[in-house]
């Protein structure tokens, strides 16, 4: 088997119950996604955003916007996933998932796995059961 598989997030790590639905989805012989690996290791992103203006908007698209933070994913160690799959814990903020997806991409090369447990349900973020989707399969066109 490969390497640990990296597990990065922003907010808040895996708790017990979704590390053992990711586990089975991405690790060992039987996983419903083949990555080779059969341990995860969850890396935590520092939390240092760029600030918005004073009307709370930036002035810099979302592309600038993940090159700002591409520093924060290095210094998680993202630089030693360069051309390998990684999972990517989609944080409570679905603008800034949109711009770490982007950025992951960027750094790795390839799309991550992503771990959604926040769901837009009438209007509001609703926590749910965590499913794992492979952007990567998206991306290429299923």
């Amino acid at each position: 088997m490969r390497a640990p598989l990296s597990c990065y997030y922003l907010d808040e790590a895996l708790d017990a119950e979704e590390l053992d639905f990711v586990g089975r989805t991405l690790l060992g012989p039987w996983a419903r996604f083949k990555t080779g690996s059969s341990e995860l290791k969850q890396l935590r992103v520092p939390f240092v955003m760029p600030a918005p203006d004073v009307h709370g908007q930036y002035d810099f698209s979302r592309e600038q916007r993940a090159e700002r933070i591409a520093a924060n994913l290095r210094h998680a160690g993202i630089l030693a996933d360069q051309g390998r799959r990684v999972v990517w814990v989609m944080p409570r903020d679905m603008n800034w998932d949109a711009i770490f997806q982007y950025a992951i991409r960027r750094a790795t090369g390839q799309g991550p796995f992503v771990v959604q447990r926040w769901f837009a349900q009438e209007g509001q973020l609703m926590r749910g059961q965590v499913r794992v989707i492979d952007t990567q399969m998206l991306i290429e066109g299923l």
